[in-house]
């Protein structure tokens, strides 16, 4: 019975971090929009509140002797899709520093990663009893991580028919850090897809 208690307690923990991590990327796509001083900090503050559910659940990770899904894959996994929320507010810490608004490139990009975080928090909703739903979404996170990446590829061309060479290294800097997040929400779709496996 005891036992048990901790298989929910996980579970129940990842959903709650997939969806602050799916609330920060949100809260990027509204600054996108409209990058106020309040839509900017509120990204900060959601970022904050992913971290501290990752931090809950490596301090669960180091206190538990059996854990539901292998120490790992759980470890890496949590890891992993924290980086989505930190990259999002990276991403308008460095427009802040830059002192350049979001552009329509930018805008697109984030629209896709949300869908990204979407997915995540669908496959881990799904963990513990839906496997096939996981599988499936799993899949389509891959496919939108190659879309982004397209778009990135796509928007580095444009940025570079600019004469502007401040302009190309701050947006270049920024729209990396879209590449990087789908990489990680590559990199958890994978995982997820291990684990399933094994469960």
């Amino acid at each position: 019975m005891f036992k048990r208690k901790e298989c929910l307690n996980f579970f129940c923990t990842l959903i709650q971090q997939a969806q602050s991590i799916r609330d920060t990327v949100s809260a990027l796509c509204v600054f996108c929009e409209n990058p106020t001083v309040e839509n900017g900090d509120f990204v900060k503050v959601k970022e904050h509140e992913a971290d501290q559910v990752h931090y809950q659940l490596v301090d669960a990770i180091n206190r538990t002797f059996i854990t539901p899904i292998d120490r790992d894959d759980l470890f890496r996994l949590s890891t992993a899709i924290d980086d989505l929320a930190d990259y999002a507010w990276t991403t308008v810490k460095d427009l802040r520093i830059y002192d350049i608004p979001p552009d329509k490139n930018l805008q697109s990009m984030a629209a896709i990663l949300l869908s990204m975080a979407d997915g995540l928090l669908v496959c881990v909703k799904n963990l513990e009893r839906g496997h096939a739903t996981v599988l499936s979404e799993a899949t389509k996170v891959k496919k939108l991580e190659n879309r982004l990446n397209e778009r990135y590829h796509e928007s580095i061309v444009e940025l570079f028919a600019s004469d502007d060479f401040k302009k190309i290294l701050k947006y270049r800097e920024i729209y990396s850090h879209m590449n990087h997040a789908s990489d990680k929400g590559d990199i958890c779709a994978d995982l997820l897809q291990n684990i399933v496996v094994k469960l």
